[in-house]
């Protein structure tokens, strides 16, 4: 317990790094939360709970009410907003090792929970601000309740994994859990237990119920939420669906998200946690007799299958790979604990300390060397410049009349970044005047060639003191 306390105060140090910098500000499409969840504030919490028409008409409200939550207590900021998630890897920490140590030694238990925690995964894409972490943190509590009806199969537990189920339903991908943490109930499914269990398993029906019905009573407008799910898909050849629980299997050792890298780039895994998941899963296999390693794989492959039936996707994206995570932390725990078996303590300790350097040098460094830089978060990036620098006033982004970058969001990202005082605007190329220049910065992009030229040709006289800059996104975000 004293290692977890001290690795889980690490964790959110780790997790929390650079929360405020340009780096971790856009990804493309996550300012919309922190919107919604403002306006909750705003409006004093007066919404409906299980409304599924949130953020983009496509998100649950219960979630966004999690984040007004910490915006309500800290205020309307970056840091508040992101931290709403950051703070979940204290409960994923407790429910993963608890759920991990029901079934397995407590040294796999620690192993994997810290190798978890070390994700550099996790660590960036809690920053990104969006809702599926809290699922990340309801599945693993819905793993760890349903473990414990098994052992103990009373009217309670069936009933607070009813109420766990029923709160998920209304988190990002919740409505499927049911079917994840299957083969975690299948203990009772045997002849004897099943009698034993069957009466307090209503228990079960009657908890998920209760929060079910109000989403029953507006089936009506389930119009806008199923549109992420397999009734929409991007595809219609249904060997895609194949092609998606493949690529889930593989998440671990190569990235198959193609589309937005939510501070995310490459494998899932650093290099030393993919070669212990391997192995881990190989003695999982040789030990697939034992029911602990069984129930474990099988959910490991049911979450592959389910996820790649239900994703409406041509790739794997990184939201929904965030849920394979806890499955190879725990394959790799296994190794671990095997292969330690006959090591002396420090060579655990020094292993560790590798994956957590591989994995913060990944999180702040090799992912934005794969990825690069969003055109948002370099403007931001020269708003931050210009706040700790007192000798430019005016900050100017010149874009080209046909540019196509869209900066709807700047104005929110700007008061949530304390932006608000250093001066900033968006000027138009054919609008472009020497009076702009006096005591200014301008940015413009590298792609933006009619911005440059047309900088590059005004003349204006040597009293128009100013800089320029030229920013390299790779992403046109």
């Amino acid at each position: 317990v004293k290692i977890l306390f001290f690795t889980t105060c690490l964790a959110l140090i780790y997790y929390s790094w650079n929360i405020n910098s340009w780096k971790f500000s856009y990804v493309g499409d996550e300012w919309a939360f922190y919107v919604f969840a403002k306006e909750i504030v705003s409006h004093h919490f007066i919404i409906n709970p299980f409304d599924f028409h949130g953020v983009y008409w496509q998100n649950t409200v219960l979630s966004s009410i999690y984040q007004a939550l910490f915006l309500k207590l800290i205020g309307f900021s970056n840091f508040a907003w992101r931290l709403s998630n950051i703070a979940l890897i204290i409960p994923i920490t407790i429910f993963f090792y608890k759920w991990m140590k029901k079934s397995f030694e407590p040294e796999i238990a620690l192993y994997s929970t810290i190798l978890l925690q070390c994700s550099f995964y996790l660590a960036n894409f809690f920053k990104v601000g969006k809702n599926m972490p809290q699922a990340l943190a309801l599945l693993l509590v819905c793993l760890f309740a349903a473990d414990n009806c098994t052992k103990n199969p009373s009217k309670k537990n069936f009933f607070i994994l009813g109420l766990l189920l029923g709160v998920s339903f209304y988190i990002y991908i919740g409505p499927i859990f049911p079917i994840l943490i299957w083969p975690y109930l299948l203990p009772l499914l045997h002849k004897d237990r099943f009698k034993q269990a069957f009466p307090s398993s209503l228990f079960l029906i009657l908890g998920y119920s209760l929060l079910l019905f109000p989403s029953l009573v507006q089936f009506s407008t389930w119009d806008g939420p199923a549109g992420k799910t397999f009734l929409h898909r991007e595809f219609t050849d249904n060997k895609q669906i194949l092609v998606n629980i493949y690529h889930n299997f593989l998440l671990f050792y190569k990235n198959y998200d193609y589309i937005f890298a939510q501070f995310v780039a490459g494998p899932y895994l650093d290099i030393i946690s993919r070669i212990l998941a391997f192995i881990g899963t190989l003695i999982a296999l040789f030990h697939i007799r034992k029911n602990k390693y069984l129930f474990l794989f099988i959910s490991y492959i049911s979450t592959c299958i389910i996820i790649g039936i239900t994703s409406p996707y041509v790739y794997a994206p990184t939201t929904r790979g965030i849920f394979f995570l806890p499955f190879g932390a725990a394959f790799a725990g296994i190794a671990l604990y095997y292969i330690m078996k006959k090591m002396p303590k420090y060579f655990i300790v020094l292993t560790l300390s590798l994956v957590f350097i591989l994995n913060f040098y990944q999180s702040q460094i090799g992912v934005f060397n794969i990825s690069g830089y969003s055109s948002t978060a370099l403007v931001i990036k020269a708003m931050q410049d210009a706040q700790r620098s007192n000798t430019i006033k005016n900050t100017i982004l010149l874009l080209s009349d046909t540019n196509s970058y869209r900066y709807d969001n700047l104005g929110e990202m700007r008061q949530a970044y304390d932006l608000e005082k250093i001066p900033f605007s968006i000027v138009s190329a054919s609008q472009l005047q020497c009076l702009h220049l006096n005591n200014a910065k301008i940015i413009m992009f590298d792609y933006d060639t009619r911005a440059i030229n047309v900088y590059n040709q005004i003349q204006c006289p040597s009293k128009f003191n100013h800089s320029r800059e030229v920013l390299y996104p790779k992403i046109n975000l």
